[in-house]
């Protein structure tokens, strides 16, 4: 999973270094586009962050692990 994380983060930082050259080229609907993919892939990398640290079981009882004892 750190691997794919580390690609998608570079991915979002290189669209978000190029989007003010996108901003600049005042193309409206290309500029939308840009700024929904943009969006779209961030709130994806939170949401894939926030179920991993909610997901996280390291040293904690699982429900079938209190199930067993």
């Amino acid at each position: 999973m750190s691997g794919s994380w580390f690609l998608m983060s570079g991915a979002a930082v290189v669209m978000l270094l190029l989007t003010p050259l996108v901003i600049r080229l005042r193309i409206t609907s290309w500029t939308v586009g840009w700024l929904a993919i943009l969006l779209g892939s961030i709130s994806v990398m939170a949401l894939l962050g926030l179920t991993a640290r909610l997901t996280d079981t390291d040293g904690r009882p699982t429900l079938v692990d209190d199930l067993d004892s």
